[in-house]
Formats: C-alpha cells, sequence, structure tokens
C-alpha cells in the first residue's frame, strides 16, 4: 500500500480578511516574566467561526521578549487536512520599532505531512504548512492571520465543537465568535466556569462572543484521571439528542450482505461450526487476529468506515472497519450485532456532555449473545475487534471499562451502560530458599511463578509474542539482581511459559540462584538477608508531601495478589501481622504469617482498585495507605543467636506441660518398673544378646538421645516461646486452639517417649522379663503418634505436605519388630529377669556360662 496515493494536494493561498469578521481591538495586560516560558508570549488570540461559510478565521500575535524567543518562536506552523479544506492567509507581519515588515509569501512556506499518529497505525493525510521567518529579534511582534474553509462532510453540515479558553503559557487576550445564520439553532454548555457568552444580531446571523483576558496557565497534578479536565470550555453542538447522533451513524453503518470472498469465507465458518456461538467466535477472533490494525482515515473515512469486503481483501482496517467488518458477519447469520461509539478518555463521563459525534474517538461492536442466556442485563456482549490474541470463550470476551457508549440501532435512542467481564488479575508467588546462614558454599534458590488471568493475559499474550524472549529473560534478571543487591544472581533455568488461551490464562516460570544470599554484619556478627517486594512496588502511585489539587487517577480495573516464601533453614523469630484497609477507591490486605512446620516465612499481599480515580479529599489518606502498604513490603532478615530468647517470650503454658510431662514420666515409668510377668515361676538363666538384639540393643541404646535431641530441637523451633504461641492466633479462634493444641500434645508426647525410651534401655540391659511387652508398645505408640502428627500437621498448617516416608518408616520398623519380639525364641531365653529386690547371683563350675546377675 501507498499512503501516499491517497493523499489530496494541500493548498494554501493569500486573500483579504473575509468581510464577516468582526474587528477587535487587542487588550489585556503585559505579563510578568515568570508567567510564561520559551522566551515569548501571545499577546492576543482571535478565533471566528461561520457556520454559513463553513470558515474559521484565526488570528494571534506573537510577542518576542527574550534572546531564547527569537529560537523558539520564529517558526510558524499550521496544520491542514487537504481532503476538504483550504489555508488562506491574510497577514504575516513583524511588527519592529514601529514599523511593518510583511514575510508574507507563499514560496517561502513548506508543506509537510504531519501523520502524528503514524506510530498508532493511522494516517489521516494532514499537513502542516511551515514557515520559517527571517530576521527575528528581540522585541519584534509577529502578527499572523488566516482562515481555515471548508468542513469534513462526514458530518453533514452540523457544527459541533469545543471552544476553550485556557492557555499553556500566558496569553493577554482571547476572543472567540461564532456566527449562525437563522435557523441554526446551537446547544452550549460550559465547563470549568468558561467566561460569559454574550449575544446578538448583526448582519442576519447570531453572534456568540467570549472574551477572557490574563489567561496563565493552571498547571495539573501528576497521574490525573484521562476524562478530567479543569480548563474553561463550552461545548457546542447542533445535535438536539443522542437519537440525532445515531441516526447520523446510522448513515454510514448500513450493513449489507456480505458478497465474494467474504461470503465464501462465513459460509465456510457456518459449515464447520456447530452452534452460532461457535460461529461468533470464529468471526470474533478472525476479526480481531487476522485483520491487522491500521486507519487510513483521510477526509470522511475518518469517522465513516471502509465498506466490509473491502477490509477483508486488504486484510487491515480501523476501529470502525473492524467493528463494521465483524457486524457484517453475525448479521449475516442472523445474529444481532451494532457498531457502539465510544470514547477511550470520557469513559462514563459521556453523559456529562450534549450529543455530539466529536464526543467519540472509538468504536467497538455489541454482539447478542445466542443459545447461552448470560442474564437479563447481560444477555448481549460488547466486543472491541481492535484487541488482537484475546483469550476466553466469545460469551466471556473481555470489554475493556469504556463505561458508556452509543448503539448504533434504529431501537436505541441514548447512552448505554457497557458490562465488561473478566476485569482480570495477576497472581505472583516468589519462592526464596534459603541455605543455612555460615555455609558460605551453598546457594540460594529464587523461582518466581506469575500467573496473569483475563485481561492481563490479554495484554502480556500481546506483550509476549512482540517481545524478544532473550531480553525479556534479561530484563528479568536483571530486576531481581536489582532487588538482591549484595548477592548475585544468576538464572537456573530458562524462562518457562504457558498460555492457555481458551481459559485465558497465561503462566510464567522463573528459577534463578542467589550465591552467598546472606550477608554479615559486621557491629552484631550476625547474618542478615533483605527482603524487598519490588515487583508490588513498581506498580504502587506514590503522592509527595504536596496538597494536591486534582483528583488521582487510578488505574483500574487493577487486581494484584503478591505472595513472597522465604524458605527459611531452621526457626526463626518472625514477627505476627495481619490488617487489612478498606476505603472507598482500593482495598488493600496484608499478613506476615510463620508457619513453623515448614520452617516458612510468608508475606501475603492483596491491593485491588475498585475505580478509576479519587477525589482530592481522599489522596491525603491514599498517600499515607500506600506508605504503610511500602513500609510492609522490605524487611531485613536477621539469624536467630543462642541466647536471643527473651524470658519475656518464654509461653508458662509450654513450660508447664513440660514440667507436667517430666513429673509424670517418672512416676508413672517408676510404678511400671517393678512390673515382672514371670515372677515366682523359675526360668533358665538368661542367655547373652546376640543375633538381631545386638540392632535392637544399639537402637535402644541411642533412642534416649534421639528423643533428647527431638525434644532440643522443639525449644529452637520456639514451642516454648509466646512468638510460636501466638504464630497462628491470626487465622482465627479454632484454627488457632487447635494448632496449639497440637502444640502441646508434640512437647508431651516427646517428654513422655524420652522417659520410655530411659525406661526400655534400663529393662533391655538388664534382660529384664517386662522387656518385650514394654517394647511392642513402645514400637506401637511410636508408629500411630508419628502417623497422627503427620496427619494433624498437614491438617492444620498452610500448604503443609504429608511426610510420608517419616509416617510409614516407624510403620515399617514396628511390622517387622513386633512380629520378631513376640515369637523369637532368642527373645524368650535373653529377657527372663524378673524384678527382686535384692540381686542374686549363682556361682558356676569353670567353664559354665555365667548367668545374668538377677536383682
Amino acid at each position: 500500500m501507498c499512503v501516499g496515493e491517497l493523499r489530496a494536494a494541500p493548498s494554501i493561498g493569500i486573500k483579504p480578511v473575509p468581510s464577516w469578521v468582526i474587528p477587535v481591538t487587542p487588550g489585556g495586560k503585559v505579563p510578568s516574566a515568570k508567567d510564561f516560558s520559551g522566551g515569548y508570549y501571545i499577546s492576543f488570540l482571535d478565533r471566528q467561526i461561520n457556520l454559513a461559510a463553513q470558515s474559521s478565521y484565526h488570528r494571534f500575535v506573537r510577542q518576542i521578549v527574550s534572546e531564547s524567543g527569537i529560537q523558539n518562536g520564529s517558526e510558524i506552523s499550521i496544520r491542514l487536512n487537504p481532503a476538504y479544506e483550504r489555508i488562506e492567509f491574510h497577514e504575516l507581519t513583524v511588527w519592529r520599532g514601529g514599523q511593518r515588515f510583511s514575510q508574507l509569501n507563499l514560496r517561502d512556506f513548506k508543506m509537510l505531512p504531519v501523520e502524528s499518529e503514524r506510530q498508532r497505525f493511522i494516517y489521516n493525510g494532514e499537513y502542516s504548512a511551515t514557515l520559517a521567518l527571517k530576521d527575528i529579534r528581540k522585541g519584534d511582534r509577529i502578527d499572523v492571520s488566516y482562515s481555515r474553509t471548508g468542513w469534513n462532510p462526514v458530518f453533514m453540515n452540523k457544527y459541533s465543537t469545543n471552544l476553550y479558553f485556557d492557555a499553556y503559557d500566558y496569553i493577554s487576550h482571547i476572543h472567540t465568535a461564532i456566527l449562525a445564520p437563522a435557523g441554526r439553532a446551537l446547544s452550549f454548555k460550559d465547563f470549568n466556569k468558561p467566561p460569559a457568552r454574550t449575544t446578538r444580531s448583526a448582519g442576519g446571523n447570531t453572534v456568540y462572543e467570549w472574551t477572557a483576558n490574563n489567561i496563565k496557565n493552571d498547571s495539573y497534578d501528576e497521574d490525573v484521571p484521562g476524562w478530567y479536565s479543569k480548563e474553561p470550555f463550552v461545548q457546542v453542538t447542533e445535535f438536539k439528542s443522542w437519537k440525532e447522533v445515531i441516526d447520523w451513524g446510522l448513515h454510514f453503518y448500513q450493513v449489507p450482505a456480505p458478497t465474494g470472498a467474504l461470503k465464501k469465507k462465513v459460509d465456510e465458518w457456518k459449515a464447520e461450526s456447530k452452534t452460532r456461538l461457535e460461529f461468533i467466535g470464529k468471526a470474533i477472533r478472525f476479526v480481531q487476529d487476522e485483520i491487522r490494525y491500521l486507519g487510513v482515515e483521510t477526509g470522511e473515512n475518518s469517522h465513516k468506515p471502509h465498506r466490509p469486503e473491502e477490509v477483508f481483501a486488504q486484510r487491515y482496517g480501523d476501529c470502525k472497519d473492524k467493528a463494521f467488518l465483524l457486524c457484517a458477519i453475525l448479521r449475516s447469520n442472523g445474529i444481532e450485532c451494532d457498531p457502539v461509539l465510544v470514547d477511550t478518555y470520557k469513559r462514563s463521563h459521556l453523559s456529562d456532555y450534549l450529543p455530539s459525534p466529536s464526543n467519540f474517538n472509538h468504536v467497538i461492536a455489541r454482539v447478542r449473545m445466542v443459545e447461552q442466556r448470560l442474564g437479563n442485563e447481560d444477555e448481549y456482549a460488547f466486543v472491541d475487534a481492535t484487541i488482537s490474541l484475546q483469550g476466553g470463550i466469545a460469551s466471556r470476551m473481555l470489554c475493556p471499562p469504556y463505561g458508556k457508549g452509543l448503539v448504533l440501532s434504529g431501537v436505541q435512542s441514548g447512552l448505554v451502560e457497557i458490562s465488561r467481564y473478566n476485569s482480570g488479575t495477576v497472581d505472583i508467588v516468589e519462592d526464596i530458599y534459603l541455605p543455612a546462614t555460615g555455609d558460605s558454599l551453598a546457594q540460594g534458590r529464587l523461582e518466581v511463578k506469575t500467573v496473569y488471568h483475563d485481561a492481563e493475559a490479554n495484554d502480556f499474550r500481546t506483550q509476549f509474542q512482540e517481545s524478544d524472549i532473550s531480553q525479556m529473560e534479561e530484563d528479568y534478571l536483571n530486576f531481581y539482581k536489582d532487588v538482591f543487591k549484595h548477592t548475585e544472581v544468576d538464572f537456573a533455568d530458562t524462562l518457562e511459559y504457558y498460555d492457555h488461551r481458551e481459559g485465558n490464562n497465561f503462566s510464567l516460570m522463573e528459577r534463578y540462584t542467589i550465591k552467598k544470599p546472606w550477608q554479615l554484619d559486621s557491629a552484631t556478627n550476625k547474618y542478615f538477608f533483605d527482603i524487598f517486594g519490588k515487583t508490588l512496588y513498581g506498580e504502587l502511585t506514590f503522592l509527595p508531601g504536596r496538597p494536591r489539587k486534582d483528583p488521582l487517577y487510578l488505574k483500574f480495573p487493577f487486581d494484584r495478589k503478591y505472595t513472597i516464601n522465604v524458605h527459611l533453614p531452621g526457626p526463626f523469630n518472625i514477627t505476627q501481622e495481619k490488617w487489612e484497609i478498606k476505603r472507598e477507591g482500593y482495598m488493600i490486605e496484608f499478613e506476615s504469617e510463620y508457619l513453623p512446620k515448614e520452617y516458612i516465612w510468608r508475606l501475603s499481599y492483596h491491593y485491588r482498585n475498585l475505580k478509576d480515580h479519587l477525589q482530592i479529599a481522599q489522596t491525603k489518606q491514599f498517600k499515607a495507605d500506600m506508605d504503610k502498604l511500602a513500609g510492609s513490603l522490605e524487611y531485613q532478615l536477621t539469624e536467630p543467636k543462642a541466647g536471643d530468647m527473651k524470658p519475656s517470650d518464654i509461653n508458662g503454658a509450654m513450660l508447664g506441660i513440660v514440667l507436667a510431662a517430666f513429673v509424670f514420666s517418672f512416676t508413672f515409668f517408676k510404678k511400671l518398673y517393678p512390673y515382672s510377668p514371670g515372677a515366682g515361676s523359675s526360668h533358665e538363666p538368661a542367655i547373652h544378646i546376640g543375633s538381631w538384639l545386638v540392632f535392637i540393643g544399639f537402637s535402644i541404646a541411642v533412642q534416649p538421645f534421639a528423643m533428647f535431641w527431638m525434644l532440643i530441637e522443639l525449644v529452637r523451633n520456639g514451642y516454648l516461646t509466646n512468638t510460636l504461641w501466638n504464630a497462628y492466633e491470626l487465622k482465627g479462634t479454632f484454627h488457632s486452639w487447635s494448632f496449639r493444641g497440637l502444640m502441646m500434645a508434640e512437647v508431651y508426647y516427646n517428654v513422655v517417649m524420652l522417659g520410655f525410651a530411659i525406661f526400655l534401655a534400663v529393662l533391655f540391659f538388664k534382660k529384664r522379663d517386662s522387656f518385650p511387652k514394654f517394647y511392642i508398645r513402645f514400637l506401637t505408640i511410636a508408629a500411630i503418634g508419628i502417623f497422627i502428627d503427620q496427619v494433624l500437621t498437614f491438617a492444620l498448617t498452610d500448604n503443609g505436605t504429608f511426610n510420608y516416608i517419616l509416617a510409614s518408616r516407624n510403620i515399617i520398623y514396628a511390622a517387622i519388630w513386633i512380629p520378631y519380639m513376640s515369637s523369637s525364641e532368642r527373645v524368650k531365653r535373653t529377657f527372663v529377669n524378673t524384678y527382686r529386690e535384692k540381686p542374686v547371683v549363682e556361682e558356676l563350675s569353670e567353664g559354665a556360662e555365667v548367668a545374668e546377675p538377677l536383682e
């Protein structure tokens, strides 16, 4: 395609000032130097519109104040669209010291194509008539006047515009006038207190005039909503109602029956589709993905779509072309589909404006979803045909939150609400695996899983396809290098991704190594690790301390769930915290929790915007809330040291459980010790410990030390601290006390089992006849206890895992040795000694086997 072939030749000329122009004497004050920039200012700006002549007169006077003004104010540039308008200059004068120097020479003008929207793939055919003035000096006054004749015929001779009375820099005097012949009724609406309108009759016209003096720039705060404007302006329109605008639009959107290649394609889809809903999906996918976005919006085609067959054949079109093509395809199969005019800036604020085609800058489509009722209010789906690579089924496809629109349908008479589905969320989970603090050779790991849903998946899917994946990987790596500044971060694996288009979610998996994650603080001689939730931090809006004077833009829809799981090498003293903020425009949830069973510190965040802006009065609270959230995104993790546990942190209840368990164990096993099932019966002397009993003996000897070490681990894990006692307090009363009950049971169980192990060791090495029975009970209790502990731990901890190896190991051990203890002849001949107050030792002849001494 050669866009140049579609251009009309630009036309400029020289003519006297039209006779209908109202003469105006410039007024206003000379500004101070602080009221303008660039070294010059506009001392007079005149705009006059003649509806009957379809012409507008323009005059501006530019005052050069300083040397920088010579550079910045010495060029004249007038834009025009040659498809329907012509520029005629009346005057181009440089005033210097009371003398007049004309520089109006058409041969000095350069006609340059503008195409300011080319980066958005839009070609509108506009030109700029540009003139570099000669010999401009400090103190010169440049006086320029010209007329613009010809209107875009697409508006059918109906006039509408916005008249602004603001200034980027100081303007001493603005004069604006509209001359309307009899019978041309205009409607006006004032926004932000523009100058008062005067009305009079002159030369058969009604003259509407506005005058403003000494206009200064009123700057905006950063991050204001797109629909927000505080410039004084007047909306002018000849359209009396929205119905009249609909009728105007229908003139260009008379949907024809498909012909030629388009009809053939439609017939293929009909044959392939089992339902009309499937047909809708095929049509939407085709128009969104296979008709590329490119707009040739010259002349009437600024608002008039090209024919569907033409768009289908060339495989490109702008928003109105694609919407029109979609309507033609769906209507050919008896499916209701209408174009909808929207504005991507005004959105829901469209209803604040008077009816006018100039209120809109975008076209979408409204489709009646057949064979699937979505509810009385949602049986229609709005489809933006310019969104490529959109996921989801047809009836649930996303429409951006345009707020309100004008459906071009004969049965409509006003604006409609635009419902939206599947606004989209992003779930991010960062798992940080830390090695032991003293291990300088061990590496940490970072795994990041990000899942984009619905609208967010649509956006990322497009971004992903347009990106260099290698560069994306490098950018992600550099991002985390910046997060962990004091360590070395590198790739552990390539970037994994999965696109589930029908379900409309897109997943990423990143894996990195972290070398030497722990840093040593020379002052405290402790290792530390810095945690920074930059992923969420980078999406927050932070306001300066000064008072705000404009509403604040919020990205909407916006929903982020962000989790940082720090997998610790052992027990740490972690602060538990949970808070929630609910405001009119947003909500924030945060929780810091410690999962002692898994040694995981979990930081959970949920931030969601509920509307697209905040009022000025709400921004002070918003700043405080964002600062609070930011403070919860940055932590320093310090290794625990021996003696770190303060007496004030010792939990009295748990300490009492330990002491009670020790008292119970001593008392209980002391009472059991005299038990002797073989008392009063004769027996052979005990044989020596041999065969498999050697293995059991080793296990019996080690068991008390193992149980004692488990108790030490419980203490190290904080089982005796208030910190761990309160670890699950934020989860609710039932969950909290269930977990505390499990803690108490584990401590009590381990103390009693320690006593049991010591008790068994004494019985074993004394070859007491009660040992086999007690050992069988010990193995049974150990197997059942470990199994129950694993079940309860799995049920009560978040993302808990059932340790099948630990549970099955004890069960298998018991299954092997319980039968052996019950049936082994060696066991029966070894453990024969009964309980007696005084041991008896038999004297044997030389060479005889020595019997075990009896008590």
